[in-house]
């Protein structure tokens, strides 16, 4: 059999078997958690036409500044927020200090997107947000 046949099948088979998409897992642990789209974003420092955006295109590619919002919104811990990272393609990075802080507010509990983005400040970092 030529391989680029068998390739092409075995890729098909892993694009029909992909992982939960980052707007399924979110819209997804919203609801776990019982809580309203409008708390979550307001506490995630997003608007709601972001939010929108997002909830309507289960493909959206958000940047990682808000996928660290969302898991501070959504009051995840650390193994939550490695699995919302990773399915919007992203990673907790040893060398960034934005991703420190971040880590260091779920380890503490601190889930006050204010008092986050105060600390990422006084660090010289981007908020998170939109």
């Amino acid at each position: 059999m030529y391989p680029g046949i068998r390739a092409a099948r075995s890729l098909e088979h892993l694009m029909d078997n992909l992982g939960e998409s980052f707007t399924t897992r979110l819209l997804r642990l919203i609801d776990e958690r019982g809580l309203k789209d409008s708390t979550v974003y307001k506490q995630s420092n997003i608007s709601r036409q972001h939010f929108s955006k997002i909830q309507c295109n289960r493909d959206y590619n958000p940047k990682k500044k808000t996928v660290l919002a969302f898991a501070v919104g959504l009051h995840l811990s650390e193994d939550e927020t490695i699995d919302l990272l990773k399915s919007a393609g992203y990673a907790f990075s040893d060398g960034s200090k934005r991703d420190w802080i971040v880590r260091y507010c779920l380890e503490q509990k601190i889930y006050n997107i204010n008092q986050v983005n105060t600390l990422l400040f006084q660090w010289n970092q981007e908020q998170l947000g939109a």
